[in-house]
């Protein structure tokens, strides 16, 4: 069944890693489900017309069982659900309609209006699917009442029509109650999961994005700047002697500590398209995209300065303060980028920021 589906409905409809994803997966497969389904009865229509000697009926089947494969062959090359969604139901009023004013389902042709409103809802949504369904029950009683001027329209009469009328807008109610109440709980479980995935990438802590999150963004710019040719900055920043600071002040000191230079440090980027991360217990990672190095080197600096311009007391440093390391690593569009190499190089940066005296920045470009 797996692989069945799987034919059908490409990778880029697959990924149901989040709840939007989910909903338009069953949409897709409910819409190749009716079709395929829509292609066996009027074939199977079709053949039973035909030996009946009824060829313009036959022929018609045929016709719109051809017309559906080519929808099929259009959703599967990914031209839209939607757009495939609305051509599908269109087909299927039409369809449904031509079964009913034809009389070619006899006293069953009242069972295929009650489906109608049902799939329009659930493909369409609540504001088109209720359009389409009030435009068919509206055509049916306009064609009814021009049905003796049309030879191929079948007359019914006015108590059937009304109790036609009475039951599809009861089945169109209900399937409006049902849609509104499925997109609803929808809708507060995707806010719930948006929220899920929020703290899944997320530093508990300090609130910034967590070293899980920065694999996942430094593997994605770097194959986009790969193929863009930008620069890329790359900054590993590190407390200077933290455990101590811990040792001296308590572990709920140092918890603020790292909360208030988070803070700090999230006022220093102005683009959404640079990021800072909370790499390790006192590490700072900050990713700078399309830049360059006079860029990374004056964040590196102010990110040095700031912090023991906060005059913070730490007895176990030196100077008597709060002090920051940064390690910088650098490339340029000359190289081909790939994450290791950026962080080694900013750790190897950061390290010697450490060796030659600390609360300082060294720069390596690559």
């Amino acid at each position: 069944m797996k692989k069945f589906i799987a034919f059908f409905i490409k990778s880029n409809h697959t990924d149901s890693s989040n709840i939007r994803t989910g909903d338009q997966i069953r949409k897709t497969i409910m819409l190749y489900s009716l079709m395929i389904l829509g292609i066996i009865l009027l074939v199977v229509m079709g053949i039973i017309l035909h030996r009946e000697g009824n060829f313009f009926y036959s022929s018609l089947n045929f016709l719109i069982s051809l017309v559906i494969v080519g929808l099929i062959l259009l959703l599967h090359s990914g031209i839209g659900l939607r757009f495939c969604s609305i051509l599908s139901v269109l087909i299927i009023q039409i369809f449904f309609m031509f079964l009913f004013h034809s009389g070619v389902s006899n006293q069953m042709a009242f069972v295929w209006y009650y489906l109608f409103p049902l799939i329009a809802l659930f493909l369409l949504g609540t504001k088109l699917g209720t359009l389409f369904s009030l435009s068919m029950i509206g055509l049916s009683l306009f064609l009814n009442s021009i049905s003796e001027a049309l030879p191929l329209i079948t007359t019914f009469p006015t108590p059937f029509m009304s109790r036609i009328v009475l039951s599809y807008l009861g089945v169109l109610l209900f399937a409006f109650v049902f849609e509104k109440t499925r997109m609803a709980t929808y809708n507060k479980l995707e806010i719930t999961m948006e929220k899920v995935n929020e703290l899944a990438i997320r530093d508990g802590l300090t609130g910034l994005y967590n070293r899980r999150y920065m694999d996942l963004v430094m593997k994605r710019i770097i194959q986009q700047f790969n193929h863009s040719g930008s620069a890329v900055g790359f900054l590993m920043a590190d407390l200077d002697y933290f455990k101590k600071y811990n040792d001296s002040y308590g572990h709920q000191a140092g918890d603020k500590l790292l909360r208030d230079l988070s803070k700090m440090f999230g006022s220093m980027l102005h683009r959404k398209s640079d990021y800072i991360f909370r790499y390790g217990g006192e590490e700072f990672a900050f990713l700078l995209t399309s830049t360059d190095l006079e860029t990374a080197k004056r964040l590196a600096s102010k990110i040095v300065s700031n912090t023991a311009a906060l005059h913070i007391p730490h007895s176990s440093n030196q100077l008597g303060l709060v002090t920051i390391s940064v390690g910088v690593s650098f490339i340029d569009f000359d190289h081909n980028k790939n994450i290791e190499e950026l962080v080694k190089t900013a750790d190897k940066a950061l390290y010697e920021a450490k060796n030659s005296g600390r609360n300082r920045f060294v720069v390596k470009s690559i």
